[in-house]
């Protein structure tokens, strides 16, 4: 992984919330996925400037471009990470592995002892891998898609 004193993890900004909407789909292409494969998740592929603002968005930045970034979401009571996505041409670099690290740190600043990961097929041996684990499967309305859901609890 390249080194640099430029790269940094921060709070998104509202105004950046179509640049992740972008990142998002871009790091999506990784798998293979054509542009409007989810095109049938209708709303829940957008990130409108107030899903930045009203939810802890991180950004993780080098030399002012956009390698990736996560997001928590609050869905049942349960801190949920909603998105973790990094940029297709930086995939297997280590990034996904800062990113979750400091995923993690914001979760225990949250005060929480456990968060939710409703995660791609394709990325579930990465959530896996990061010590998550997988407790089921959720359909979706796409019949070939299935949420694989994680719970990833955070050591004292």
């Amino acid at each position: 992984m390249p080194t640099s004193d430029a790269r940094r993890i921060r709070r998104a900004e509202p105004e950046e919330a179509g640049e992740l909407e972008t990142l998002q789909g871009r790091s999506s292409t990784h798998w293979g996925y054509p542009p409007d494969y989810f095109d049938w998740a209708g709303a829940a592929r957008s990130i409108p400037d107030t899903y930045v603002r009203n939810n802890p968005v991180f950004v993780l930045d080098e030399d002012g471009k956009r390698l990736g970034f996560y997001a928590f979401t609050e869905e049942d009571g349960d801190l949920l990470l909603d998105k973790l996505f990094v940029d297709a041409d930086e995939i297997g670099k280590g990034y996904g592995k800062l990113l979750w690290q400091h995923a993690i740190q914001t979760a225990r600043e949250l005060g929480r002892s456990e968060f939710i990961v409703a995660s791609d097929p394709n990325a579930a041996p990465f959530y896996a891998a990061m010590g998550a684990v997988q407790y089921a499967t959720k359909p979706t309305a796409e019949p070939s898609w299935t949420l694989h859901m994680f719970r990833f609890t955070l050591s004292r």
